[in-house]
């Protein structure tokens, strides 16, 4: 299994849990990364930044997919239905 987490580093690193090493190293946000959450079906994360950006990449792969704009403010949550 493995966790997503944001930094003001302003990346996101996905984890392994079993080793507890960092693998893939997610970064396209000018700002720090407030919020991360997977998809339902765990192919995608979305991360929420200061840069007022919600971002979506491709889990197993690492690339980014679309950036989603129209807050005037930093993005503090993000969640999947």
């Amino acid at each position: 299994s493995q966790i997503v987490s944001g930094s003001e580093d302003k990346t996101l690193l996905v984890w392994d849990v079993q080793t507890g090493t960092a693998g893939q190293v997610l970064q396209t946000h000018t700002h720090w990364v407030s919020c991360v959450a997977w998809s339902p079906d765990s192919r995608q994360i979305v991360s929420g930044s200061g840069d007022e950006t919600v971002r979506v990449w491709d889990a197993k792969t690492g690339s980014a997919g679309p950036v989603l704009q129209g807050h005037s403010d930093p993005v503090t949550s993000v969640a999947w239905s």
